[in-house]
């Protein structure tokens, strides 16, 4: 009773890691981390915006002296902050851990979302191309417009860059206004709890909770920025919601990213995903090794995603309901001798704007995705109906499904070997 009294008097808030729902599914350094400090609202405030502004500055620098160390420490410690303010919104457990697969694809649940703000180069990629975005709109409008759906609870390819602009005065509130919107409730309540510990609210227009396949923005767009994706172009609803939001966009909007191409290889599975790693201190597209490079087979680009070619995209639907994309079509090369070894793999590379990039084994996003479902070159013994067989020399059409499960579908050329 005394202790309420105290807070109420002299409103100083304390983190009490003993009742926080979030803590009974943390990490036992994060949690030792809570055990040790009792802060202030104020401090941890404080604490929160400096480690925002910290990472975001290492990003945006030029400087080459800026090791891969120094960059994971300080993400690290932005996660640390982030997740207090997190831990203060005040999450049951089962908004905090409800995970599902919607009609368009995995909606991750806020715990698991939370990790985004730790994916240093996917962060680096969206953050330095928005940047350039930002100031490129600003010298022809006045204010820009700015939509950020599927967000997550940290909003993290935007918030650390507002946390700058707001520190160093880059760009001032009047200059730019966010809408930020996400399917889940959890999301939303630690958003807006973050968004008042950065006091980021005259840079937030509006944290609205909808399904980002339908949410209707009331203004037009100039930046759409989206990343709902998981490695190979499956699982998430990224292609359902920039369809669908592409077309708010004004006649001269950007979307970030400015380019997603998706691409399929055939590799040698123990070069590609282990051999290769085994003397890198962490895994990336300048840590890619020349045998693993020669070593692959490439067949192409399957998919690319931009803002015109989702303006003209068309869909199939099929007597089932499930409504498919045609992608594009690949022939397999002929003279590999060990084709039927290889292993078929998808990989997306991201090109967010203005050479700004995600590229291969930057991030989880990126990683190529094995699928073992396909054989070239070789019939299972066991054929199964989610089994794709072909031959060298086949033409190949890819189709992309609007699913729940969303992803790709191989299907033979008629004419095909």
């Amino acid at each position: 009773m005394e202790k309420q009294q105290l807070a109420n008097n002299t409103r100083v808030d304390f983190i009490d890691p003993q009742i926080d729902d979030l803590l009974k599914h943390s990490i036992r350094n994060q949690l030792q981390s809570l055990l040790k400090s009792k802060l202030t609202v104020c401090e941890r405030q404080k604490l929160l915006q400096k480690s925002f502004v910290d990472a975001i500055t290492l990003v945006l620098t030029d400087l080459q002296t800026v090791t891969h160390q120094e960059l994971v420490s300080a993400f690290e410690t932005m996660y640390d902050n982030a997740v207090q303010s997190m831990a203060m919104a005040e999450l049951s457990q089962e908004v905090l851990t409800h995970q599902y697969i919607s009609a368009t694809g995995l909606i991750m649940s806020p715990y698991n979302c939370k990790h985004t703000i730790k994916d240093v180069y996917r962060i680096k990629g969206y953050a330095r191309g928005l940047d350039k975005a930002i100031q490129g709109k600003l010298k022809n409008k006045p204010v820009v417009n700015v939509l950020y759906p599927a967000c997550g609870p940290f909003a993290p390819l935007l918030l650390p860059l507002l946390s700058y602009y707001k520190e160093t005065q880059i760009i001032e509130p009047s200059q730019i206004q966010v809408t930020l919107v996400d399917i889940q409730p959890g999301a939303i309540l630690t958003l807006k709890q973050l968004v008042s510990d950065l006091q980021l609210e005259e840079y937030v227009l509006l944290i609205e909770e909808a399904d980002a396949t339908i949410f209707e923005p009331q203004n037009a767009i100039d930046l759409l920025v989206l990343e709902a994706m998981q490695h190979g172009f499956t699982k998430e609803g990224q292609l359902s919601i920039a369809k669908h939001l592409v077309k708010y966009l004004s006649l001269d909007g950007w979307m970030i990213p400015q380019n997603v191409s998706v691409r399929g290889m055939m590799v040698v599975g123990e070069t590609e995903f282990n051999q290769q790693w085994k003397t890198q201190e962490y895994s990336h597209s300048s840590n890619v090794g020349n045998e693993a490079q020669q070593d692959r087979v490439d067949l192409g680009e399957i998919l690319k995603i931009n803002k015109s070619t989702l303006l003209e995209m068309k869909e199939l639907e099929l007597e089932d309901g499930i409504k498919v994309i045609p992608a594009n079509q690949i022939v397999l090369p002929t003279g590999v001798e060990d084709m039927s070894k290889r292993i078929f793999a998808v990989y997306a590379h991201i090109e967010t704007f203005a050479q700004e990039e995600v590229g291969q084994y930057d991030s989880g996003i990126t990683h190529p995705r094995p699928d073992t479902s396909v054989y070239i070159d070789l019939k299972p013994k066991d054929i199964e109906h989610t089994h794709f067989v072909a031959s060298s020399g086949d033409t190949v059409q890819f189709y992309y499904q609007l699913t729940g499960l969303p992803g790709f579908v191989p299907v033979k050329v008629q004419g095909s070997v």
